[in-house]
């Protein structure tokens, strides 16, 4: 019988395991003025060095994928340093990751669900690259769509949460659907097989998505309004249009986003969701999308403040409640990512149905949706 993965929309893709040689490089760029983004890209670089040159380095890396029993993760492309262009910080993260499939042979860049299906079949770690702002990533210009696709890219989440030059974003002041503009990246995207994904989108955004898009779309990362009253959660119309086009929900793992206002919410609200999600789009249809990264506590504290105020730049305001350095509940770091199938095993779900949230649902959207 074929393995099927565990997949989890997972933006910085690899679990962070800090090293004195990458901590040194974030506490260089910090002590000569730098940015907590820019000292977020230096950690990166220098993690990359490491899989380079340290067998043992490679080795933790690939035990965390293994505690955490993740095979198939999306990982965003881009940089939170706010002194670069945001074309350019994708273009510099996609070459990053590129030099970590060179580094690790473990380690795979797929592109299709059945290189999807293959690697982590012989055990090995997929990675989905995704784009959380192709408006911005794009630039204004739908030819860009093709130097995506040419990078590996598939999965592209049209805004994140402002206005750009496609849509609106979800924590905008104002709502209103797809630009011209918009339309054709929607169309190109389908041209190219490429997920359309609208987690970050405004709620006219989404529905005019749908409409626009000729098959099957996702929200990767997202919960349910019905449940908390957040500009990022989806309402239970925008579920439904989604199970209309027979598209895909991956529910997050925020906890201050599931439970707003509360400062430690239990973990059984994360389940809450998906039940709610399960009850509006179909078992077949939800999966997880952790978001798990920047925020978490694996972050060294000194980049607190500094990515607390890069994540208000792009969008998020005081109401929103995001906090740095938090956990939730039972899972502290993601090698704790196993108390999710657990939990949804203490709520009664079948093994066959877990395996499909944590995993083969996705998959399912992927064939369907290329």
């Amino acid at each position: 019988m074929a393995h099927t993965p565990t997949f989890d929309y997972f933006p910085r893709g690899t679990p962070l395991v800090v090293s004195d040689r990458i901590e040194a490089a974030m506490t260089d760029v910090l002590d000569a003025g730098g940015s907590a983004g820019a000292a977020y890209d230096a950690m990166e670089e220098a993690q990359v060095r490491q899989l380079r040159d340290d067998p043992a380095y490679r080795d933790e890396l690939r035990g965390a994928y293994a505690d955490a029993g993740v095979d198939l993760v999306s990982a965003t492309m881009g940089s939170l340093d706010s002194t670069l262009r945001f074309p350019e910080g994708v273009r510099q993260d996609v070459l990053r990751w590129q030099a970590r499939f060179d580094a690790v042979d473990w380690l795979h860049k797929v592109t299709t669900p059945a290189e999807a299906a293959a690697v982590v079949e012989r055990g090995d770690v997929g990675v989905v690259m995704n784009v959380q702002n192709g408006g911005a990533a794009i630039d204004g210009d739908v030819a860009e769509t093709t130097r995506l696709y040419n990078a590996g890219v598939r999965v592209v989440q049209l805004t994140y949460n402002d206005q750009n030059l496609v849509g609106v974003g979800c924590t905008e002041r104002v709502d209103a659907g797809l630009s011209n503009h918009g339309v054709a990246f929607v169309e190109a995207l389908d041209e190219h097989g490429m997920v359309v994904d609208l987690s970050h989108c405004g709620r006219a955004t989404t529905l005019d998505a749908m409409d626009a898009a000729s098959g099957p779309v996702a929200i990767t990362h997202a919960f349910c309004g019905a449940l908390a009253d957040h500009d990022r959660a989806k309402s239970d119309a925008e579920l439904e249009a989604l199970a209309a086009t027979d598209g895909y929900v991956g529910v997050l793992a925020v906890p201050f986003f599931l439970a707003p206002g509360e400062s430690s919410p239990p973990f059984e609200v994360l389940f809450d969701h998906i039940d709610h999600a399960v009850d509006v789009v179909g078992i077949d249809r939800v999966g997880i999308g952790t978001d798990w990264g920047s925020w978490t506590p694996e972050l060294p504290a000194p980049l607190h403040d500094g990515l607390l105020s890069a994540f208000e730049s792009m969008g998020f305001r005081e109401e929103h409640g995001v906090r740095i350095g938090t956990g939730f509940g039972p899972m502290q770091s993601y090698r704790d990512w196993g108390v999710i199938p657990e939990g949804l095993a203490e709520r009664g779900y079948s093994e066959a149905e877990i395996e499909g949230i944590v995993g083969g649902n996705f998959l399912d959207f992927w064939e369907r949706a290329v």
